[in-house]
């Protein structure tokens, strides 16, 4: 096994704690890392081998989390609407671009410039209010 400066168990636990933050379920988790849920349940203890591509996707979640609290002031229910909502950028809710190839860097290089343009600004998050659903479809509506 491969020696790293981060634990596998202890990355697999702040993973978990980062995505039951965000509302998201086991099965959900399992998506972002392209595994099956019984295989996630299975690591909970233990985690991921270090240098695997779960234990890698694990740690760009962590990365990605830590920004969206630096960016909401920790605020848990504007996190949640943010990942959950539509994202006019990503063309699709930073939770299903999590699921895609370098998905999680992608939200988190846009968290990134968030934080860079919005210094001391309120309101960073913003999502546009409308059920999921319909996201897409007004979306392309209202803005193409």
């Amino acid at each position: 096994m491969n020696r790293s400066l981060f634990p596998t168990s202890v990355v697999t636990k702040a993973f978990t704690w980062a995505y039951q933050e965000l509302g998201l379920n086991i099965k959900q988790a399992s998506e972002i890392l392209g595994i099956s849920p019984s295989s996630l349940a299975q690591t909970t203890l233990l985690g991921f081998e270090s240098g695997t591509a779960e234990y890698r996707k694990q740690l760009a979640f962590i990365r990605m989390y830590h920004l969206l609290i630096s960016l909401s002031d920790g605020d848990t229910e504007q996190m949640n609407a943010w990942f959950s909502s539509y994202n006019i950028t990503l063309e699709m809710s930073p939770f299903e671009m999590c699921k895609e190839q370098d998905g999680i860097e992608r939200v988190a290089d846009q968290l990134r410039k968030l934080k860079q343009s919005s210094l001391g600004r309120k309101g960073t998050l913003a999502t546009l209010e409308f059920p999921y659903k319909e996201q897409v479809e007004k979306a392309d509506t209202i803005f193409h």
